[in-house]
């Protein structure tokens, strides 16, 4: 299986699992992403993508299409 199938697949399972959860802890500027990325969660749809990098300032949901700032997504 290739990388990126594989991260798709994961990130399916798990926006599929947190669709009902409150999510609390938020993006700050100290965030790292670490060799096997994070998985940040959308504040206005509820669903997540893994990242690798938080050199960004803000980033478009591939699943609503909001802009949404750094300090504004959610960790899970």
């Amino acid at each position: 299986m290739e990388l990126s199938s594989y991260i798709d697949w994961s990130d399916n399972i798990v926006n599929s699992a947190i669709k009902n959860l409150t999510i609390t802890k938020k993006v700050d500027r100290y965030t790292r992403a670490g060799q096997l990325g994070k998985f940040i969660v959308c504040p206005h749809c509820n669903q997540g993508k893994t990242v690798f990098h938080f050199s960004w300032s803000a980033l478009s949901c591939q699943e609503c299409g909001a802009m949404v700032e750094k300090n504004q997504w959610r960790l899970l």
